[in-house]
């Protein structure tokens, strides 16, 4: 199997890879920030793997005779802090390791071939090499079926969620109507939170290297500049910016900049009142949620702060959503619109789900079972 990293992204190697994946029929896992480097309607896209990857990719990992590592640190989180059984065993499985940094080739796996390249060169020789080796190709249908059938099972047991009229709406349904109304090439930056870990276990990205994700330092306030940035680079194209409220709040000023330069970007804040993942750490380890979770007896409309004003004090179209229904329309209309908007979307602190480990639990508090997701 092949685990694909932001290294594909970094050397714009999509079309090799996925020429190699089409002939040699590989699965290809990937970490974080290795989201949309193959279209995620591939036959054999599995997903991400480690703490917020799913179990029937992680399961995948594991069972790996040979594990084909490309552009990838293999970094905590993907990887569930490292641990065995988890996400990779190895030994028994055996790892090819590409990457340009040649400190990172067995730096936290030990590998069996390790090369230092540009991974869009290698990929051109290994397509060259796989076609004289495998004429016809390799094919694997039985696979491409297993995987299939999985999507549709993951799939299957969202749509509750997904299709849910809660409101403060489910995150699920955020997801799902906002693919629904987005353009197969849309650029989509996220932030931190359910609109990173949520997005990237189970938000399909059709057009490679179509996504923005803040990983490495997980920086919040990422995703509402860098929509602006992509817009200005890409304006032909739908830029949409996925970002909590907490990150939302690290840089509204971008908002000026935005209506200064006409950069038609729409924000779709998750609003969950809170700084989640802190407060869910804060909550399971000290029974506190100090400055991370906010008043939340006010009805939708006194909630503070408005982002929506705050848009349209900046100069930027802003709306506040007061029900499930009113979303997806207010997005198509935002989009057809050709001006920047923020839409405020209420939604439920509900977690992410998840399948491997993070050790940040173990840091905290060694000896007991806790969570760092908290609905309080």
């Amino acid at each position: 199997m092949i685990y694909a990293g932001g290294g594909v992204a970094l050397s714009k190697a999509y079309a090799e890879l996925a020429e190699f994946v089409a002939h040699i029929n590989m699965p290809v896992a990937h970490s974080l920030m290795g989201k949309g480097v193959l279209a995620d309607d591939n036959p054999f896209t599995l997903g991400m793997t480690g703490f917020w990857g799913t179990k029937f990719t992680n399961d995948t990992c594991l069972a790996a005779d040979w594990v084909f590592g490309i552009g990838t640190r293999f970094k905590e989180a993907d990887c569930s802090s490292w641990y065995r059984d988890y996400t990779f065993n190895f030994p028994p499985s055996k790892l090819i390791h590409i990457d340009i940094e040649p400190q990172e080739i067995g730096r936290n796996f030990p590998t069996e071939i390790g090369v230092v390249a540009d991974l869009k060169s290698a990929l051109k020789v290994l397509n060259r090499v796989a076609r004289e080796m495998y004429p016809n190709g390799v094919k694997r249908p039985e696979l491409a079926r297993a995987i299939a059938e999985e999507r549709k099972a993951f799939a299957a047991k969202n749509t509750k969620m997904a299709t849910s009229d809660a409101f403060p709406m489910m995150p699920e349904r955020i997801l799902a109507d906002l693919r629904a109304a987005m353009p197969r090439d849309a650029f989509l930056t996220s932030d931190v939170g359910w609109n990173k870990n949520g997005v990237a276990q189970q938000f399909p990205i059709y057009t490679p290297g179509s996504i923005l994700i803040p990983g490495g330092f997980a920086t919040m306030g990422f995703g509402p500049p860098a929509a602006v940035g992509a817009k200005i680079a890409f304006p032909d194209r739908v830029v949409i910016s996925l970002v909590g409220d907490g990150g939302f709040g690290q840089n509204p000023a971008v908002l000026a900049t935005a209506a200064e330069q006409n950069a038609p970007v729409i924000w779709v804040i998750m609003n969950n009142n809170a700084f989640g993942t802190i407060a869910g750490l804060q909550k399971a380890h000290y029974d506190l949620t100090y400055g991370t979770v906010f008043p939340k007896d006010a009805s939708i409309e006194e909630q503070k702060p408005d982002y929506a004003a705050i848009a349209r004090a900046y100069g930027v179209d802003g709306v506040r959503i007061k029900s499930a229904a009113e979303f997806r329309p207010a997005l198509e209309a935002a989009i057809a619109s050709g001006r920047p908007t923020v839409i405020d979307v209420a939604m439920i602190n509900n977690p992410t789900p998840t399948s491997g480990h993070w050790n940040i639990l173990d840091i905290y508090s060694p000896d007991r079972h806790v969570s760092h997701v908290t609905t309080d």
